[in-house]
């Protein structure tokens, strides 16, 4: 079936059935592919320099390859996609890129090289005080000293470019931020797959057709005058990354809504704030320096349960299920307080320990089940 024959959310579905077709796609077609892991990445100075960026998944299934050079408790999603490199499921990347957000995705970088010499990698260091003058000062060197790297490798990347890059993903991203307020309004229209599949095309496709298929998208939400009739608990999902859809989509086979979400891979990517000033590079250190920080990073005076609180408040959610990564310790020292944070307000949490690299399992779906009928039984107290 030809693209433009699919429906907005087809063209979604299509990216994320077969997530690197696009990466396939466009390095047959001579085009440069960035391969980046983290939201931390600066995508508008790759997309300047002419390279697709494209991010960097696990898979289900074992890790034997990795699990003879990384240690047993590193994160799962760490040992799934060194796995997958090792196996040369990459390939299609001429460039890798790390940004260094923990000790466990710096020891990745490096067995990376080590282990993949042939693969172009760069590291974007970004400063773990991420407020104040030397925190600005040291990452607009560090973002120079990644402009200068790409210049080596394709040649002079112009200002213009770089704004127009930078503009480009700021219409991405609030076209993103119009999908969750749909969400949040009226989950029904939007199942719990069809949202996914929106989120994570947006990592895999060239960000101009993405905007293309949002822009359908939204438009035809917004155009719906079903009235919203849905009575079912509403629920946030919040953690690190979630590349399984199966979570989400349990959670609606619970019986709940799932209204939002405070994901790495997820909204937190969506809302980077807008930058202003002549210098695309000084807006480019405005916008990963002040965006809501990852637990990797420290800023003085922001509270995660408060945060949390506020986004929970926002989506009228009656619960939250916190994926936690097993053996992400940031996002493990954050928890207990976000839980209790939310607890204190009457807020109920759930907290699922997952592998990256494995299906939901049975258990889990079970402890699911079972919060969605505490939500429904509160709600009718």
């Amino acid at each position: 079936m030809a693209t433009q024959t699919l429906s907005p959310l087809g063209i979604l579905e299509a990216a994320c059935t077969d997530p690197y077709a696009e990466a396939q796609k466009a390095r047959a077609k001579g085009q440069k592919v960035a391969g980046i892991t983290c939201s931390y990445t600066p995508q508008e100075l790759f997309h300047a320099a002419g390279y697709l960026p494209v991010r960097i998944m696990a898979h289900q299934g074992g890790t034997p390859r990795a699990d003879e050079i990384i240690q047993s408790y590193a994160c799962s999603f760490a040992r799934s996609v060194l796995d997958r490199a090792l196996s040369g499921a990459f390939d299609f990347a001429d460039l890798v890129v790390f940004a260094h957000t923990c000790d466990t995705m710096q020891n990745l970088a490096d067995l990376w090289k080590g282990n993949r010499p042939q693969q172009a990698l760069l590291i974007v260091s970004g400063p773990t005080l991420i407020e104040g003058e030397p925190a600005r000062t040291y990452y607009r060197k560090e973002m120079d000293r990644v402009r200068v790297r790409l210049e080596e490798i394709v040649g002079p990347i112009p200002d213009a470019a770089i704004a127009d890059s930078i503009r480009l993903y700021a219409q991405q991203r609030a076209l993103m931020q119009r999908l969750y307020a749909i969400r949040r309004l009226r989950p029904e229209l939007l199942s719990a797959a069809d949202m996914h599949n929106a989120v994570t095309a947006a990592f895999l496709m060239p960000v101009e057709e993405h905007l293309q298929a949002l822009r359908g998208l939204v438009e035809e939400l917004e155009g719906d005058n079903i009235e919203d009739s849905a009575t079912l608990p509403r629920v946030l999902v919040a953690g690190s990354v979630c590349q399984d859809r199966g979570f989400s989509e349990a959670i609606e086979e619970a019986g709940c809504l799932l209204v939002d979400d405070d994901l790495c891979m997820g909204s937190r990517a969506f809302e980077l704030p807008d930058a202003s000033g002549d210098d695309p590079m000084d807006a480019l250190v405005q916008i990963y320096l002040t965006r809501t920080p990852c637990p990797a990073f420290h800023r003085p005076g922001f509270d995660p349960g408060a945060h949390l609180l506020e986004r929970v408040r926002r989506a009228k959610a009656d619960g939250v299920v916190y994926l936690l990564t097993k053996f992400c310790d940031p996002w493990a020292f954050d928890y207990p307080h976000m839980k209790n944070t939310l607890e204190s307000e009457g807020i109920p949490t759930l907290l699922l320990e997952v592998e990256q690299n494995l299906p939901v399992p049975a258990q889990l779906r079970t402890r699911i089940e079972a919060f969605a009928e505490m939500l429904e039984s509160k709600a009718g107290q």
